[in-house]
């Protein structure tokens, strides 16, 4: 064998080697993020993340109508009542331009 030859064999001997190292590195990697992805840590890290949503987007949707629902009606009641209060308070003051205040 010539020397030249058995240079080239080293050469793709070292670089297989590195091929190796790396894909081992690689799978290694891969391995730590699925160990860190099921551990409890984690799951907890996710759970904070869920909680960190509005509290209303962690609601069913059909509660979510519910309380859509009972904020209109809750919203109708409010603004009848102020244009009750607003009616009685406009005819006491026509009342009172009318009848009580002098010209």
């Amino acid at each position: 064998m010539n020397p030249d030859h058995q240079s080239k064999k080293q050469e793709l001997h070292n670089q297989e080697a590195k091929l190796k190292e790396r894909e081992i590195k690689v799978r290694m990697r891969e391995l730590e993020s699925e160990i860190d992805a099921s551990t409890p840590g984690k799951l907890k890290a996710n759970r904070k993340a869920a909680l960190a949503r509005p509290w209303y987007k962690r609601l069913p949707k059909i509660v979510r109508f519910g309380l859509l629902i009972l904020g209109a009606i809750v919203a109708v009641r409010i603004a009848a009542w102020l244009a009750g209060v607003l009616l009685f308070f406009g005819i006491i003051w026509v009342g009172y331009k009318l009848f009580l205040e002098r010209d």
